[in-house]
């Protein structure tokens, strides 16, 4: 079986707003999708660019790909699985360890401080 994606770094000057709110995570059970998500390591360096795309932020009321957040009012996952109502559509998160989510198919890893 193959080992998880490793996740990567945010850059210093990205940990403001809600990706400083969101890269804590949550020790709340159930709560384990809340934090910043890059399709790769890579990625997780790129935050915080006007370019950067392949990432998502997670808080408990707050989803964004780009951007601009979407407002809604997330729960607790059930069996690691929760669909998450923001805006005009639904997001579908699946996470299978901690340092990794899966967002409607795609797989990503967390990003740290």
């Amino acid at each position: 079986m193959a080992s998880a994606p490793a996740g990567g770094k945010l850059p210093a000057a990205a940990v403001t707003g809600d990706v400083g709110i969101a890269a804590a995570g949550s020790t709340t059970d159930g709560y384990g999708y809340v934090g910043v998500w890059a399709k790769d390591a890579a990625t997780c360096a790129m935050i915080g660019e006007p370019s950067a795309t392949g990432f998502a932020v997670i808080t408990t009321s707050t989803y964004r790909t780009g951007p601009s957040a979407e407002f809604g009012a997330f729960g607790a996952m059930t069996d690691g699985k929760i669909s998450l109502e923001v805006g005009d559509k639904t997001v579908a998160l699946e996470q299978t360890s901690p340092d990794t989510l899966t967002i409607d198919g795609v797989a990503m890893v967390r990003c740290t401080p």
